[in-house]
């Protein structure tokens, strides 16, 4: 049934707009006829906002390419600016958009648009204190029977939610491109460890042919040693002239050298076997160490689409320029564990473990320190011990951690700063 045109029905000024009066029953009050506007009806305020909230930009481009406007190589300002614009009046626009609203909105406009003023505005409240406002906007502009002052409010919900909306939005982009920053940064710091891991890799695949190699040459040897040994008791068994005599001389100086040979040999191979055993400990560590980048990089990555958690997770405490020392974890990490003290307010000090040099060192800068963080599975059992010992004696507070992720360093911190607060 196509709604009656506001020229036709009794009018009550409300601003630029004319709306329809109430027609009053003798027993039973004010009997509303719900009127629905046409979208180039509604009041010029709400035009902007009604396209920007109730169609995305796919839609709005597909309504102008199907009234054959090109929209290629136009920006979605210019287009959402063309399809506001063509709102001022009826047309073939107006018209399309009109029936496209219509339809997508249809179950709200049956379950809303005969709401008394009154249980539409709690509606209207629910809906939006929800963020579901699309739907139910679309009712409320195209609803001819609600007051100046409820339009009003509506506008001013609307207007204001706009404003909260974008400046939330600027703040997540914010995020969004420091944490892409870091991801680039682990991104690069992966490729040099897997870079070093195919240089390994290649050098490992060069010595075990080379060792291939030597051991054929040492099983030659000892066939040739075998074979020298047999003629050499062959010849002792023989009676024979002085001069075999002296033959048999120079086949034991022969043999005698060969043996050196193939000692000298057996010691190479040896020597390289010892430094394949060495480039493979070294390459499991740096797989270990390439597992562990590889894990911090998936769980930074699964925190990047998470933009509507609250600000505090992204600082949720501050070190107040404190020094913390972390001994022994991953050295490669150490830029890491730099950035995450150093972003929330602390001052970073760093001890790899190793105590060839002493303990001086790592005590001058426990000394230093208001928290000591020690990582257990990356460091030295010496260092260990020099920690707990030195913490006890310098009444300085140290946690011993078995995991040298930075989420295990984030978590520890934040119970530190939580024990700090109480």
């Amino acid at each position: 049934m196509k709604a009656a045109r506001i020229d036709d029905l009794d009018e009550t000024d409300v601003g630029s707009k004319k709306y329809p009066s109430p027609e009053i029953a003798p027993d039973r009050g004010v009997i509303d006829k719900p009127l629905r506007l046409k979208v180039w009806e509604i009041d010029d305020s709400f035009k902007c906002p009604v396209v920007g909230w109730c169609l995305d930009m796919g839609e709005q481009r597909e309504i102008l390419r199907k009234e054959k406007i090109c929209v290629k190589g136009k920006s979605d300002f210019e287009a959402h600016t063309r399809l506001v614009g063509s709102l001022q009046g009826e047309n073939h626009i107006s018209r399309r958009l009109d029936l496209w609203l219509s339809r997508k909105y249809r179950k709200e406009l049956k379950e809303l648009s005969g709401l008394r003023e009154g249980e539409f505005l709690r509606h209207w409240e629910a809906r939006f204190d929800r963020g579901e406002v699309e739907g139910i906007l679309w009712v409320a502009v195209t609803k001819g029977d609600l007051s100046v002052e409820a339009r009003q409010r509506i506008f001013g919900d609307v207007h204001m939610e706009m404003h909260v909306r974008a400046a939330e939005i600027g703040k997540e982009r914010q995020k969004l491109d420091y944490e892409q920053e870091r991801s680039h940064m682990l991104d690069q710091r992966l490729k040099e460890v897997n870079k070093v891991k195919r240089f390994l890799s290649k050098k490992n695949e060069r010595l075990e042919k080379k060792i291939s190699g030597l051991c054929q040459v040492s099983a030659l040897l000892e066939k040739e040693k075998s074979e020298l040994e047999g003629a050499l008791k062959k010849l002792r068994g023989e009676s024979i002239a002085e001069s075999m005599r002296a033959e048999n001389h120079e086949l034991k100086a022969e043999t005698k050298r060969l043996s050196q040979k193939i000692k000298n040999y057996q010691k190479q191979v040896k020597t390289i076997q010892n430094q394949n055993n060495k480039l493979s400990s070294k390459l499991e560590i740096e797989r270990e160490i390439n597992d562990l980048l590889r894990k911090e990089l998936e769980r930074i990555n699964t925190q990047i689409p998470a933009l509507n958690r609250p600000e505090e997770m992204y600082s949720p405490f501050d070190l107040q320029q404190k020094r913390l020392l972390i001994v022994g974890g991953i050295g490669k990490m150490e830029a890491l564990y730099r950035q995450l003290i150093e972003e929330n307010g602390g001052i970073f000090e760093y001890h790899d473990g190793h105590m060839k040099g002493g303990t001086k060192g790592l005590e001058n800068q426990l000394k230093r320190a208001a928290l000591v963080l020690c990582l257990n599975n990356h460091n030295s059992h010496g260092a260990s011990l020099a920690v707990k010992r030195f913490g006890k004696k310098y009444r300085k507070p140290f946690r011993m951690l078995d995991n040298s992720s930075l989420s295990a360093i984030f978590q520890t911190l934040l119970e530190y700063q939580e024990g700090e607060s109480t």
